[in-house]
């Protein structure tokens, strides 16, 4: 039977630059999905995971995805990814912000 836990990696954040969650340690996890939720109106984010072998030097992994304006939701999906992990966002400024939830689901 799989074990799976999901955690909250930012809760209701108002970003108006670039954004990279604190380092998750998951080595426990074979695999991990992130969701990335936006709540209001925003622009388009470009959201990504990205791995690290030590929680300090971080290496894009999987593709990117887009949120666009009319959207609320985007997932990324990652396997065989090490120990830390981490979520980017891209795409709000000053003037466009964004509020954002970020879970992950890992399963082992």
């Amino acid at each position: 039977m799989l074990q799976n836990n999901t955690s909250v990696l930012a809760r209701r954040v108002v970003i108006d630059g670039d954004f990279a969650t604190l380092a998750y340690e998951a080595g426990w996890a074979r695999e991990a999905v992130v969701f990335v939720q936006v709540e209001g109106g925003h622009p388009d984010l470009v959201v990504a995971t990205e791995i690290s072998p030590d929680g300090i030097n971080w290496i894009r992994r999987g593709e990117p995805a887009t949120l666009s304006a009319d959207a609320t939701i985007a997932e990324l999906s990652l396997s065989a990814f090490g120990n830390w992990l981490r979520v980017t966002v891209t795409g709000a400024s000053p003037e466009a912000p964004a509020r954002i939830l970020i879970h992950v689901n890992g399963k082992s």
